[in-house]
């Protein structure tokens, strides 16, 4: 019998309290400003060297590292993949134990409240820093580390943001995340179709959409069509308990609930209260429940990993994923799509919620354009060495070994290993992304595309306070429900808002609203 992790988590916060692990008191760091070298933005990568400023010049003969994540290929494959390179300089081995997402927090916490923790090294979700750096449950990272990795040439979003606690580097880089959305830039460019479109909507068919109003009609009016001999769907969308989707459903509602003079997106910084039952995510709720209905059958079965196979089979005119999708629609040894596709923010929406005004604001008459807001999704997969390993230097320099800018540059052009941009050259370098199969032009719309979200001033940093995994468990469970039809999504989220209070009262809604608060950079006293 599966236990739902809300109860687990339950059950771990009582335990935390008999064996004397109080509630973690450290607030999120602050984003650290630390001046960046100057070539920072100008330094290449080198991927044929994988072993830059001394790492791999250590003795770990004998010595077994236990690394635990989530199932691959996504992220876990890199660890498979490479290791044996690190093993064969060091005399370490490296045994890689997966699990499924939606049990990998589980897996971690369990570990490290039974004080028999089996990892070495684990690489897993930023959103959980405050469970796992805040407690003390993972080493600090070493300058020397930090220095081998070249923390300096990372983008500062992710560097300042989810690799500290507390003011104290916790994690080493292995990913950088955010949503965008892809398109099929054939089918929205071809004569055909477009007539076809404008003659049924009324205007021009848009490559790629603008307003998620756009994307919808483009998905349900492609979804089902028969092109080329095969049937072609509208959206691509995931809906799958467990699975991650409810940061797609959070990247939908930034632009109906994001307003662009206020930092806050869950909560209001004041107070706590959640804002996720409010109209603006009322509106996008309805609207992601409505994109089932322009996508394959069996859609609201899918997670990320039916996006990535189907879009580059060519059989989604549409789609919302991280940065994955780009690589593999580019690979000349399985896509259909090579140099048929493209990429850009997600839409926007016409009219937002304002929570201060408690208002739907037209953004057209405002400020003459559409509101965005890009959504800093999961924010990224990082690597803590654990705090009861045995053997800290190796698993520190094999941490190095995986996450050094030289291995990025290679990771995130490695079609399947879930790795997207986060160092500067993984961004200031046309050619590695050239030769894996992307065209010019959509090596330079990829590219553009995430700096275009790490730096729109109305992004939307993910949530990372003590409890995230509890929350969005919540939420998750509430999105399945109104996704199936057994709730509306007023119903739905008015459920996770009495669940979000009820789990920042338990965990102490002082401190929760002060990490709140040091998460947004707004002053906590």
């Amino acid at each position: 019998m599966k236990v739902k992790i809300s109860h687990v988590l339950g059950l771990l916060a009582v335990l935390s309290m008999l064996v004397g692990l109080a509630a973690p008191q450290a607030l999120a760091a602050p984003p650290a400003q630390q001046p960046a070298p100057p070539d920072a933005q100008t330094k290449l990568a080198d991927p044929n060297n994988l072993f830059p400023n001394g790492i791999g010049e250590v003795d770990c003969t004998g010595v077994n590292l236990v690394v635990g994540t989530q199932v691959g290929p996504q992220i876990a494959s890199p660890v498979q993949n490479f290791w044996q390179q690190w093993g064969a300089k060091t005399g370490g081995t490296v045994e890689l134990q997966e699990f499924p997402f939606g049990d990998l927090f589980e897996k971690i916490r369990t570990g490290f409240i039974s004080g028999a923790s089996p990892f070495d090294i684990i690489i897993y979700a930023s959103d959980w820093a405050g469970d796992i750096m805040g407690p003390g449950y993972v080493l600090e990272v070493p300058q020397k580390v930090q220095d081998q990795v070249g923390y300096g040439y990372l983008i500062p979003t992710y560097r300042d943001r989810i690799l500290s606690w507390g003011g104290k580097v916790y994690g080493l880089p292995y990913d950088g995340d955010a949503h965008m959305m892809y398109y099929r830039r054939d089918l929205l460019t071809d004569p055909k179709w477009q007539a076809e479109f404008k003659a049924k909507y009324g205007y021009d068919l848009p490559a790629p959409p603008n307003t998620w109003k756009q994307y919808y009609d483009v998905a349900e009016f492609f979804n089902g069509k028969e092109i080329d001999g095969q049937v072609i769907y509208g959206a691509g969308t995931a809906f799958k308990r467990k699975a991650q989707s409810y940061w797609t459903y959070l990247g939908v509602a930034a632009a109906f609930a994001k307003a662009p003079d206020d930092p806050a997106y869950f909560f209001d910084p004041d107070t706590m209260e959640p804002r996720i039952n409010n109209p603006g995510f009322v509106e996008a709720l309805k609207l992601y429940v409505s994109l089932s209905k322009v996508g394959p059958p069996d859609v609201i079965n899918w997670d990320v990993g039916d996006i990535r196979g189907n879009f580059p089979a060519g059989k989604l005119v549409l789609a919302i994923d991280w940065g994955d999708v780009g690589p593999l629609a580019a690979d000349v040894n399985s896509s259909v799509v090579v140099g048929k596709w493209g990429s850009a923010l997600e839409p926007g929406t016409e009219k937002y919620w304002d929570s201060r005004r408690g208002e739907w604001v037209d953004a057209t008459k405002e400020t003459g354009n559409l509101n965005q807001a890009p959504f800093l999704a999961f924010g990224g997969w990082v690597q803590s060495v654990t705090k009861t390993t045995k053997n800290p230097e190796c698993a520190f320099d094999f941490a190095a070994f995986m996450g050094n800018q030289n291995m990025s540059q290679l990771l995130v052009t490695y079609p399947g290993s879930g790795v997207n941009p986060h160092f500067f050259s993984d961004l200031n370098n046309l050619e590695p992304w050239l030769k894996i199969g992307m065209t010019e032009q959509e090596a330079q719309e990829y590219l553009n595309a995430v700096r275009d979200i790490i730096n729109h001033p109305n992004a939307v940093v993910d949530l990372r306070i003590t409890g995230a995994a509890e929350y969005f468990d919540a939420l998750d469970t509430q999105l399945a429900r109104a996704v199936a039809g057994e709730v509306d999504a007023q119903t739905a989220l008015d459920e996770v808002a009495k669940q979000w209070n009820a789990i920042t009262d338990r965990l102490g809604r002082d401190q929760q609203k002060k990490q709140y608060r040091e998460m947004l950079g707004l002053p906590t006293e």
